[in-house]
């Protein structure tokens, strides 16, 4: 909590991660939501009786233990468009048995992490072209080049032995 010139600066933090925020200006409530939360209470109920807290979809799976589903399901839902310059590469690698239990990001590069606690990133794939990706390997050479296809099997292959359990 932060006092900010009246009103009172709230984050809820869980292994980690921001797991919501709010900001009111009475303290009893400030009050009763950090014991509330301190004591586990959900986000769903905490927010319901204290309508100044908010939280993401995202913010919502962690505590239900379903954040790598969960932006599995926003990735295929931002790259819906036919010209998404990731589609072919996230569609088929969130059907692979092996990658979709990974945690998935999407930015200038698509990006697989042991889970959604982590931070690191196992392997970052970007596009070198339309319908060719490349991941580039630590001399800035390239390690590998391929279609989306050719790009899913290599990443099994290469992450096999780290699948998070």
């Amino acid at each position: 909590m932060i006092d900010n010139d009246g009103s009172y600066l709230l984050s809820f933090n869980w292994k980690g991660r921001q797991q919501a925020h709010g900001q009111t200006s009475d303290i009893s409530h400030v009050a009763d939501a950090a014991r509330r939360w301190v004591e586990g209470s959900g986000l769903e109920d905490l927010a319901a009786d204290h309508p100044f807290i908010k939280f993401s979809g995202l913010q919502l799976a962690y505590e239900r233990g379903t954040a790598a589903e969960y932006q599995w399901s926003a990735l295929l839902a931002s790259v819906e468009e036919e010209d998404h310059i990731f589609r072919d590469l996230v569609l088929l690698a969130s059907r692979d048995s092996v990658l979709n239990r990974f945690f998935p990001r999407l930015g200038h590069r698509f990006a697989l992490s042991v889970d959604e606690y982590s931070d690191g990133i196992l392997v970052a794939v970007f596009v070198r072209r339309p319908g060719r990706f490349v991941i580039f390997g630590d001399d800035d050479g390239v390690e590998f080049e391929g279609d989306a296809a050719q790009m899913v099997d290599y990443l099994v292959a290469r992450l096999l032995d780290q699948v998070p359990r």
